[in-house]
């Protein structure tokens, strides 16, 4: 504040001014100089209030990972290992989702930025790139980390900072049953998936049903949904065996669920386990029906097997990539084939077009400075968002976007059959 001489001041009624003759300069009196302070850091005060609540305002209103023109969000998916093709594929879907969001001119002003780790199927590495994605709030928030045994193993550092994990590809129950806040899904569970295939397999008259499934926490909650939905029937599994991640043990699995003479196998397995085992099994027993659950690969299954692969009943928790019918498929054809990855175009891809498109739907409704917080509220507020005839609901209490299920069968010399 500059400083006025007291003469040069203008004084308004009441002001108690005092001149000095010898010195010929107006002299305030204490009760003036007082009540003169008292007004001037009266003012200063509410000044810097003002100036502190702005501060504590803006401090409050930004949130790690976000700046004024980029929102950050991260991924831990398999780009190696014995999921890497489904991990390639999905990584594909979200990347073309997000570009396409950020070429329309991003979410309330703000580029998308998307860093995707690779983590080989690996729970620890997982944990390790979910550190680092957090450190120095990198993340906002985590879009689609791929893996049963992955995403259990992450979700207790992100619900201790707060967050949220959209889109986990995963359909295990034993994570939808966790109570926690920050988990979501796209995609139905495999219980649901299971229940379809049982239901399928017991309305056309098959009761024989062998159960193969992967040695982990994925394999082991898709056989508990295989023996429920066989209990509600008064049936139980005629034979359950275990299949090693790296199918070292493929051959002598295949072996025993043939030995038991099954009309049906339904393998709850995932990447090289799901190839190596039906390759087995189709080479010593031919003519039994198998189902697979929708994180098999159908453009691998059919790529490495060929004629064998046909037959073979694969549920589905997104609508077909290849079937006009619907918007979302239109749209995801389009955008795959403009960003040169039309060879990439599949049912994991489509799960991860879906997951990114519906996760940038959320973070605008989470309004101009989204927070965790918003975010998770406009998350369990419960409207819908309609992605193109493709739909995702949303509640309190209801994590899980999607109940969707639908039986294809692979054709080896065209587009799997849509039941």
């Amino acid at each position: 504040m500059t400083n006025v001489p007291v003469s040069k001041r203008r004084h308004s009624k009441g002001d108690r001014v005092d001149t000095n003759e010898t010195s010929g300069h107006a002299r305030a009196t204490p009760g003036l100089v007082s009540g003169r302070l008292w007004a001037v850091a009266r003012r200063l005060a509410t000044a810097a209030s003002v100036l502190l609540g702005s501060s504590l305002t803006q401090h409050a209103r930004a949130e790690e990972g976000v700046t004024a023109d980029r929102v950050f969000v991260g991924s831990s998916l398999a780009l190696s290992g014995p999921l890497a093709a489904i991990g390639k594929d999905f990584a594909a879907g979200m990347k073309v989702a997000i570009d396409q969001v950020n070429a329309g001119g991003g979410v309330n002003g703000r580029k998308i930025v998307l860093t995707m780790l690779d983590d080989g199927y690996d729970a620890k590495r997982t944990v390790e790139n979910t550190k680092t994605l957090l450190a120095e709030g990198k993340a906002f928030a985590f879009l689609g980390t791929l893996g049963t045994a992955n995403i259990l193993a992450a979700m207790p550092l992100l619900e201790e900072r707060g967050v949220p994990l959209f889109a986990a590809f995963s359909g295990a129950n034993s994570l939808r049953k966790q109570p926690y806040r920050q988990f979501s899904t796209v995609i139905a569970s495999y219980a649901d998936e299971t229940e379809r295939m049982v239901n399928h397999a017991h309305t056309i008259g098959l009761r024989r049903i062998a159960v193969a499934y992967q040695d982990n926490p994925f394999g082991l909650d898709g056989l508990e949904g295989v023996k429920e939905a066989l209990q509600r029937r008064q049936l139980v599994p005629l034979a359950n065996v275990a299949v090693k991640t790296d199918a070292s043990n493929a051959e002598e699995a295949a072996q025993a669920i043939a030995r038991a003479e099954p009309q049906v196998v339904i393998a709850t397995m995932a990447g090289k386990a799901t190839l190596e085992f039906v390759r087995n099994l189709r080479r010593i027993r031919p003519s039994t029906q198998l189902m697979l659950l929708s994180v098999a690969d159908t453009n691998q299954l059919t790529r490495e097997l060929g004629k064998a692969a046909d037959g073979i009943i694969v549920t589905q928790t997104v609508p077909g990539p290849f079937h006009q019918k619907l918007r979302i498929s239109r749209d995801f054809l389009q955008a795959m084939t403009a960003a040169g990855k039309g060879d990439h175009a599949s049912y994991a891809a489509m799960t991860g077009f879906i997951a990114a498109h519906g996760f940038s739907e959320m973070l605008r409704r989470s309004g101009g400075s989204p927070t965790r917080e918003s975010f998770g509220n406009s998350l369990r507020a419960g409207r819908p968002i309609d992605l193109g005839g493709f739909e995702l609901r949303f509640g309190s209490g209801q994590p899980n976007g999607s109940k969707y299920v639908e039986l294809t069968m692979i054709r080896s010399s065209g587009r799997p059959f849509v039941y």
